[in-house]
């Protein structure tokens, strides 16, 4: 991958990431459109899903998955093992080839054209960030970052349309932080759904596209 910001990394690392990931958004995504059905109860899912969690943030300590329930939806949070947004713009977000526009109230508020407003606009980086990037391959992307006050952590506001795609900006600054140290290659996120029952999750293939898109070993 032609990157900066994951060029030191060895690519099974990555595609072994991606497979873990793409396992864990699959889940949330089923959990979160089941979450309100009245044909099939969630709880023991839920359940099996947060111990799944664990394993998944036992495995990579730089990024912290949280499943946080409401009354009418399911999140899965993504959190960077950041103290604040400045810093992880400026070791990671940065880095990213294709930054185009920064802002810390709106998309696209400086281009980077603009050197000195793009420097002002960074020194006034606190809680939030809204980051636009171009890529020959994916084209325009937006990233937002936000600081959990309660989790002390940067949280990376995703789309699964844009983070389930590996030259993305979102899954590049996902895998920077599951990778920049070493990770727990003892735990085997795959096996262990299967052994929670994941596998048996009724409806989890809803159409033959999204099946191939969301499991990572179809797509192999």
């Amino acid at each position: 991958m032609n990157n900066t910001l994951l060029g030191f990394i060895d690519k099974k690392a990555i595609n072994e990431f991606r497979k873990d990931l793409l396992e864990m958004l699959r889940l949330g995504n089923w959990l979160d459109k089941n979450y309100t059905s009245e044909n099939i109860d969630v709880t023991a899912y839920i359940k099996k899903f947060n111990s799944l969690i664990e394993s998944f943030n036992r495995k990579y300590k730089n990024l912290k998955l949280k499943l946080v329930k409401n009354i009418e939806c399911i999140e899965l949070k993504i959190l960077l093992n950041e103290t604040n947004v400045r810093d992880c713009f400026e070791n990671a977000a940065s880095k990213i080839i294709g930054v185009q526009a920064i802002g810390i109230s709106n998309f696209g508020a400086v281009g980077i054209a603009d050197t000195e407003a793009f420097t002002n606009e960074v020194e006034k980086i606190k809680n939030k960030l809204y980051l636009t990037y171009y890529n020959p391959q994916t084209g325009t992307s937006n990233i937002f970052l936000q600081y959990d006050k309660k989790e002390k952590k940067v949280q990376l506001v995703y789309e699964l349309n844009e983070i389930e795609n590996e030259p993305s900006p979102e899954f590049q600054l996902a895998a920077y932080y599951a990778l920049n140290e070493e990770y727990n290659k003892k735990v085997n996120i795959h096996d262990e759904a299967i052994t929670l029952g994941f596998s048996a999750i009724p409806g989890h293939v809803e159409k033959a596209d999204y099946f191939r898109k969301f499991d990572p070993h179809i797509s192999e």
